[in-house]
């Protein structure tokens, strides 16, 4: 009988472990490590603290849903996710969601035994309701997920999950008092288990309803910046189609070209010669004016906002390739974008004389450094490597920031920014580092 006591303790704290986790991973759609390995250790933990109070002489277990959580909650944010506050506040969210939804599913078990033997005075027999309720929550949980189930890996919004989870608080609480009701009265009735079932339904719909919301809002982000994409695509090959025009007319003339360069050096005329050579090579320079990356989805965004950054009186400057970089097209568009987005409203501050935008690609062995530089009106407090958030500095560096940040850890990547002073001009840098 103990030994099936014990196993009943590992193995509420696993389903209990795992069943947070699968919220977070599969409803939420945060980013989560493997944590197969963490929930056999949270069993563990649960089967020590339940089994402590028999090694203490207690033949009474209380399973405290608020002990756990507290050791739970913190391990799920160290362990399996990226240590955000927002994770932080999903990972506590997720456990919430567990624990209110197995302990509406106790109740009506709890009911019925009570009514029939008078009794719920066996500790296994309480485990064993414990575990059955923990299991139907987490197939409460699979259920919710399938329903909800979409391609995409687009984190649901935090105030979404804060939602969530106080609803399942609220759906716990509301059925609690319904069977309270009908313990004091020492009676049963149907009543308490349709507020159960009426309840379940309705926080079904409601996890389903904003799980499509996250994708239509993602979709809706997808379809603008397709629409961007495409529009800087046809400005590149409007620009592409006047330069290779532009160069087949002076490959047509090459013929007189080199014509009057053989004459001006039989002459001796050299002054005449260096400057008509210098006039040919402008004219060669003016007619490519594109700028080649090795990728046409970034050549079409960075060419469209070099031209913008012509136009607000601001020097670009680039160098590098960054071919053998295996990132989608959205999410190509999304990080070179935002950076140059960035530096583009950063250098709107400045004067127009010291404006200036850099963009360089550098390849190692196995990463690849993109770095984009600009001028900005002051030096930027950095607050954990990312600027602080007052008014201007968020009007300067936070547009995109986070679809920045999110798109180069998306690939193991890493983001990095500084903020100095470089011969008396203010310099704001971002370098994105993703493994190739």
């Amino acid at each position: 009988m103990k030994a099936l006591t014990y196993l009943l303790f590992y193995t509420i704290g696993f389903v209990q472990a795992f069943g947070a986790c699968f919220m977070i991973k599969n409803v939420f759609r945060w980013k989560i490590r493997k944590y197969m390995l963490f929930c056999a250790l949270c069993g563990t933990f649960t089967f020590m603290y339940c089994f402590l109070p028999f090694l203490l002489g207690s033949s009474s277990v209380a399973l405290n849903d608020t002990i756990l959580a507290a050791v739970y909650v913190p391990l799920i944010w160290l362990v399996l996710t990226d240590r955000s506050l927002k994770s932080l506040a999903a990972s506590l969210s997720g456990f919430v969601f567990v624990s209110s939804t197995s302990a509406v599913l106790i109740q009506p078990v709890n009911l019925l035994i009570s009514f029939a033997a008078k009794s719920t005075d066996s500790a296994l027999l309480t485990y064993m309701i414990t575990l059955i309720a923990q299991l139907a929550a987490l197939g409460f949980i699979v259920l919710i997920g399938k329903l909800g189930k979409s391609s995409i890996s687009e984190p649901m919004g935090i105030w979404n999950i804060i939602f969530i989870s106080l609803l399942s608080f609220g759906m716990f609480e509301l059925t609690m008092n319904a069977f309270g009701r009908e313990m004091t009265a020492d009676r049963s009735s149907a009543s308490a288990v349709v507020i159960s079932v009426l309840s379940l339904a309705f926080l079904t719909v409601a996890v389903v309803m904003t799980v499509k919301l996250t994708e239509s809002r993602y979709y809706s982000t997808l379809n603008s910046i397709n629409e961007s994409y495409l529009n800087a695509q046809k400005d590149y090959y409007e620009i592409k189609q006047n330069s290779d025009t532009e160069i087949r007319r002076i490959r047509h003339d090459m013929k007189n070209h080199l014509i009057c360069i053989r004459e001006l050096a039989a002459q001796g005329r050299y002054d005449e010669l260096e400057s008509y050579i210098s006039e040919i090579s402008e004219k060669v320079r003016d007619a490519d004016r594109l700028i080649h990356t090795g990728s046409g989805i970034i050549d079409a965004i960075v060419n469209e906002k070099a031209a913008a950054a012509k136009k607000a009186g601001a020097q670009f400057e680039w160098e590098g390739t960054i071919s053998g970089l295996e990132i989608s097209a959205v999410d190509s568009c999304t990080l070179v974008a935002n950076l140059l987005d960035n530096a583009l409203e950063a250098c709107d501050k400045v004067d127009v004389a010291k404006r200036f935008i850099s963009l360089s690609f550098r390849r190692s062995e196995h990463f690849l450094l993109m770095t984009c530089e600009n001028s900005a009106a002051r030096v930027v407090e950095l607050s954990g490597g990312r600027p602080l958030s007052t008014k201007s500095d968020k009007a300067n560096h936070g547009f995109g920031l986070e679809n920045i940040e999110r798109c180069v850890k998306k690939y193991g990547g890493e983001l990095k920014l500084s903020s100095e002073e470089r011969g008396g001009q203010a310099v704001f840098t971002a370098q994105a580092i993703i493994p190739l």
